[in-house]
């Protein structure tokens, strides 16, 4: 008969959707008490959940004769379970120094990199490991002293990809009652009592005071609010993803209307801002709340502002409009090469694939001024020096009917944004702009009755003559 423990695990499991009928599960099996009681409970739900069992141990070789015997025992515990068993050994002082991680968080990456290699390997489903509620409540007040957002107040998932953790709705005295009832034997870790590492702190010196001379279900309490933060942040998750499929992608660059996001609450603000700097860097791993807070910053400033995140990612305002984008070539890589226009000729405009055609005709009184943004006429006669397409310069101008403005003026009054204007070409002789192709043209150079011959500028997919080109 089922004990009221195995029932519970069951219950949970159930509850969770932990496993699937005829899964392969590795369970994680250090020799403690911790995977003992997984093991063997896993063993006694075998047969309900139709589930093949395996289990794989990492000697980190730290602890000389003392990692030798778990070893041992956690082996010969799978030979008379008839369990499978996949031993690994990981110099992991050794891979510290490599990676430039402490021991506790080396073993750690280690025995996650080697569940999943092992369970590729040999073809397991999922993979089981010991966690429980007194982890729960440990890492949910680890992440908290380190400085957390919600998402790390949920502390431990019941699941995550093909990791399941079947006693998460157990606490420690219940599984060491559980391996007595049972009488079986566990390994104990001498490091455990030892309070060098930050786990075995909290657990010793705060975990068991709270529990002493606080209240009595301390760590029950932590890991329900740790369960409540889990379903909010699946809420949560749910509503930033409507929010965050709605940002424009553009050249690598994602972008907001500022309309858009500050109509948000500021919770959907941090957590849309927070996955798209994400999304762009290729990783979240350095993104503080102090980066989301300047981000954020950006829907309260002035079009032009730029601030730089970690990875090379740069976040700014352009106009009505918020943008993440991740590092690429510098500003004087972008800027496209100058250009000396020779006539007649064909040349690129810019990385876009558009093509200027330009040529020279005499002019016929009377004759039609093509009035599309494709194509332009200047009177050829009134041109300073050589013509070229080259990139923006500062203090360029451009000639109107009431005199001249700067190109930087002309393009905030198109709400060009600031990082397209790097990768514009203009057209331009020795004094001033003659066009900004998609944004304005010279009225200096206008045909008039005194023109002879005229340039024709046309980009491709223009028309002339009325017909598309």
């Amino acid at each position: 008969m089922r004990s009221t423990f195995e029932k519970k695990v069951e219950a949970f499991m159930k509850k969770q959707n932990l496993a699937d009928p005829g899964d392969r599960v590795l369970i994680g099996l250090s020799g403690g008490a911790d995977s003992v009681c997984l093991l063997a409970v896993l063993r006694e739900l075998a047969d309900i959940f139709s589930l093949s069992l395996g289990a794989f141990h990492v000697n980190h070789g730290i602890r000389g004769t003392e990692a030798d015997r778990d070893e041992t025992f956690s082996r010969e515990l799978c030979e008379g379970f008839g369990i499978p068993f996949y031993s690994v050994r990981v110099s992991v002082p050794e891979l510290a120094k490599e990676r430039q991680t402490g021991l506790e968080e080396t073993g750690r990456q280690v025995r996650y990199e080697t569940a999943e290699r092992l369970a590729t390997e040999h073809g397991y489903d999922k993979i089981a490991l010991a966690h429980h509620r007194n982890d729960v409540a440990e890492t949910l007040l680890f992440h908290l002293f380190r400085g957390s957002s919600v998402s790390g107040l949920a502390s431990i998932p019941a699941k995550r990809d093909r990791i399941i953790r079947p006693l998460l709705s157990c606490e420690r005295e219940e599984i060491e009652r559980y391996l007595a009832e049972r009488s079986l034997s566990y390994c104990t870790d001498t490091t455990n009592g030892e309070t060098e590492y930050t786990r075995n702190k909290i657990r010793h010196c705060i975990v068991t005071v709270a529990k002493e001379d606080i209240n009595a279900g301390a760590v029950r309490h932590m890991a329900e609010t740790a369960e409540d933060c889990a379903e909010l942040c699946d809420y949560l998750e749910a509503e930033t993803e409507k929010l965050c499929v709605k940002a424009e992608v553009s050249e690598g660059k994602l972008s907001f209307p500022v309309s858009l996001l500050a109509k948000e609450h500021a919770v959907l603000q941090k957590r849309a801002i927070h996955r798209l700097i994400g999304e762009v860097a290729g990783s979240k791993r350095d993104i503080t709340r102090e980066h989301v807070e300047a981000v954020r910053e950006l829907l309260y400033s002035q079009s032009g502002s730029r601030i730089s995140l970690p990875y090379g990612v740069t976040a700014g305002r352009d106009f009505d409009r918020i943008f993440i984008k991740g590092g690429g070539a510098t500003e004087e890589e972008t800027k496209p090469e100058a250009q000396v226009i020779e006539i007649p000729g064909e040349y690129c405009l810019g990385a876009g694939g558009e093509t200027l055609h330009i040529r020279v005709f005499s002019y016929k009184k009377n004759a039609e001024i093509p009035k599309n943004e494709y194509t332009k006429w200047y009177d050829y006669d009134k041109i300073r020096g050589a013509l070229c397409l080259r990139s923006y310069r500062e203090g360029d101008r451009i000639g109107l009917r009431s005199g001249t403005k700067t190109v930087k003026s002309v393009w905030v009054e198109h709400k060009v944004p600031v990082e397209e204007r790097k990768t514009r070409v203009l057209l331009a002789d020795d004094e001033q702009v003659l066009w900004i192709p998609g944004v304005r043209s010279c009225d200096n150079y206008r045909i008039d009755e005194g023109t002879k011959t005229v340039l024709e500028v046309q980009r491709s997919g223009g028309y002339k003559n009325g017909s598309k080109c």
